[in-house]
Order: C-alpha cells, then sequence, then structure tokens
C-alpha cells in the first residue's frame, strides 16, 4: 500500500508537468533521451508547420516519426544542430524545440502509465486470479490520469493539430491498457482514442474490477 501511495503521489507530480508543458513550450529547453525505435508518420494525417529551412525540416519530420518512448541519439544530435544552427527560419526552430518538449513530457507521462499497470497486475494478478475492487489509491491515480491526459490535450490550439494528433499516437496505446484492466472507472474513458494503433481500435475490453 506504501508502495501505491508512492507511485499516486508520482503520478500527481508528474501529470502536473504534463499538463503544463505546453504552456510553458516558449521557455523550456530540449531534453535529450537513450536509443529507441522509429515508428511511421502520415503527414496527410494533418498539416505540418510551414518549415523552410531543410535541415530543420528533415529533422522536424524524423520527430514526428519516431516513436517518444526513447529518442535515438543520433535524432537527438541532429535536433540540437538543428535548433543551434544560424538560419532565418526561427519559426521552423520553435516548432522543433515545440516537438522536443512535448516528447520530454509524453516520455515522462508514459513510465507513469506503465508503472501504474504493472502496479494494478501486482494487486489483482495478471490472470485476473485474484479479483476484487479498486483500491482508493488505484481509483484516484486513474482518475489523475485522465484529466492530466485530456487537460494536455486541450491544451493544443488550433495550429497544432499534428502534435495533438501525435500525442494520442504516443498515449493511447498505454490509456486503452490501463482501461482494459478495470471495469467501472468511468465512460469517459471510452473517448480515449488510439489513433495510428492497429489490433485496439473499436470497441474497448473490460476486463476486472
Amino acid at each position: 500500500m506504501a508502495m501505491m501511495r508512492s507511485l499516486y503521489r508520482s503520478i500527481c507530480f508528474t501529470s502536473l508537468c504534463f499538463s503544463s508543458a505546453t504552456v510553458n513550450h516558449h521557455c523550456r529547453p530540449p531534453f535529450t533521451m537513450a536509443i529507441g525505435s522509429t515508428r511511421f508518420f502520415s503527414e496527410d494525417v494533418t498539416h505540418f508547420p510551414d518549415i523552410k529551412d531543410p535541415e530543420i525540416l528533415f529533422v522536424f519530420k524524423d520527430l514526428m516519426a519516431a516513436s517518444w518512448d526513447e529518442l535515438p541519439d543520433t535524432l537527438i544530435s541532429d535536433a540540437n544542430k538543428a535548433l543551434s544552427k544560424n538560419t532565418d527560419d526561427k519559426a521552423a526552430q520553435e516548432a522543433v524545440a515545440n516537438v522536443f518538449r512535448a516528447a520530454e513530457a509524453v516520455g515522462e507521462f508514459s513510465g507513469m502509465l506503465v508503472s501504474l499497470r504493472m502496479a494494478i497486475d501486482d494487486s489483482t494478478g495478471m490472470g485476473g486470479e485474484d479479483v476484487k475492487p479498486l483500491p482508493e489509491e488505484f481509483v484516484n491515480a486513474l482518475r489523475t490520469v485522465y484529466q492530466r491526459y485530456t487537460a494536455y490535450l486541450d491544451a493544443f490550439g488550433p495550429e497544432e493539430t499534428y502534435l495533438r494528433k501525435k500525442v494520442e499516437t504516443e498515449l493511447g496505446t498505454k490509456m486503452i491498457h490501463l482501461k482494459m484492466r478495470c471495469s467501472g472507472i468511468g465512460s469517459e474513458w471510452g473517448k480515449v482514442t488510439v489513433l495510428g494503433t492497429s489490433g485496439l481500435s473499436g470497441s474497448y475490453v473490460e476486463h476486472r474490477a
């Protein structure tokens, strides 16, 4: 139980940073992360910013295509070069910086989602052999997770639709994994989308309390 309280406090702290990431995107520095994998992100989904500098455009597209669980060191290096280069396309550099900050917030929040899911698995058993009502700490953590998730998505302006959809892509699957672990956690969870994922779209399976 002490571990769950600690996890809940961590979720509250991290999600506060997560929900404010968009508000602070004009003053926060770029971040660094470790080696990861790459996924494809279609530009047809939404309109990207008008980036005229070809080097910055290349980095921007690579960032949008990469998994935000962990970014490759080479991509981080390329992005830092693009951000520090002397260019007249300052708006393009700001767009790349914004993607960096969103990726940092999503990476941290993703870790909390995985930790919460694992804590629920430990409590109920992977196969649901110890079915029981969720402790209050879990209920509060799930409520906080959903509130911060929706608040962060709502913080993106109309010109940042591409960034909002990327966040939905990165977090949607992990949010659905949480929903699949629990029933009766609120009908609002049915609104969570899994844009860009396969095998999870459509109706959502609710397993155990």
